[in-house]
């Protein structure tokens, strides 16, 4: 089983905000994480607007399994979710549900993805401190 990890959940892992704390702490116990190839772009250009080292970046990434979008992946994105979906949002959830049957849920942060995720029976994670997480699903 496998946890996707979308972008908003990643940038709590090299960035100290809101809930970071929580994030690393679900990470630390929930080793078998995946993402899209996508994440890395997002990450490391979320980093040079935010001025972060790069190399940071790339190391929490080395420990996310990251998948190249096929062909399907971005046909998927096109009808996937809501048409409000932000398309980048939509290849995540495209990109995560390819895992099916091996994905556990979505760790997520961001409001569109967790509507358009439980819209599609995905299970959702959101890390938010002593109390464990927010899910849905």
């Amino acid at each position: 089983m496998a946890w996707y990890v979308e972008t908003s959940a990643f940038m709590k892992l090299v960035v100290a905000e809101e809930h970071s704390v929580a994030m690393r702490s679900w990470f630390a116990r929930n080793g078998d994480c995946w993402s899209s190839q996508l994440l890395s772009t997002e990450a490391l250009r979320a980093a040079g607007t935010l001025a972060i080292d790069p190399r940071n970046v790339d190391d929490v990434l080395d420990a996310i399994t990251l998948v190249l979008p096929a062909e399907s992946t971005f046909r998927l994105a096109a009808r996937v979710g809501p048409p409000t979906l932000r398309s980048l949002d939509a290849l995540h959830l495209a990109s995560a549900l390819e895992l099916s049957p091996d994905l556990q849920g979505i760790v997520t942060y961001d409001d569109r993805i967790i509507g358009a995720a439980t819209a599609a029976s995905v299970p959702i994670v959101t890390p938010i401190g002593r109390k464990g997480r927010r899910a849905s699903s």
